[in-house]
């Protein structure tokens, strides 16, 4: 899950939400990272950067997805879905699904990275937090 902890330069750390049109058979977890493809929302491809956070879960048959847009003064909590001891600060990461298939996590992959490591906060197995911006 990518949580929105803080919005660098501003007074609000609080983003607009803004909803998005998605197919109806695809789910969508909240804190997924999200891409418009043809239109819709759909799940961020691992080296895609996002340009949407989601902030709901989605229902079944549910047209819409509820997010926020992401930018580059956003720093966002989330963990590390391989074993992170071999990151710096300042790396970019790839994206890393979840169960359901929805972009909520990232790799330890420097290759295609797309999340920017800002602090590691003593990360060492799989599944710590660690904060990224894009």
């Amino acid at each position: 899950m990518f949580k929105l902890i803080k919005i660098l330069n501003s007074g609000v750390n609080v983003p607009e939400n803004t909803v998005l049109e998605k197919p109806v058979s695809l789910k969508i977890n909240c804190g997924s990272a999200i891409a418009i493809a043809d239109g819709y929302a759909s799940v961020c491809p691992a080296t895609t950067k996002p340009t949407h956070i989601a902030v709901q879960t989605t229902k079944d048959g549910s047209k819409t997805v509820l997010c926020h847009a992401v930018n580059e003064n956003m720093l966002f909590e989330t963990t590390v879905k391989a074993v992170p001891t071999a990151l710096s600060i300042g790396d970019k990461v790839t994206l890393a699904n979840d169960d359901d298939n929805c972009a909520s996590h990232v790799s330890s992959t420097l290759t295609g990275g797309v999340a920017t490591i800002v602090d590691l906060m003593g990360a060492s197995a799989i599944g710590d937090k660690i904060t990224v911006k894009f």
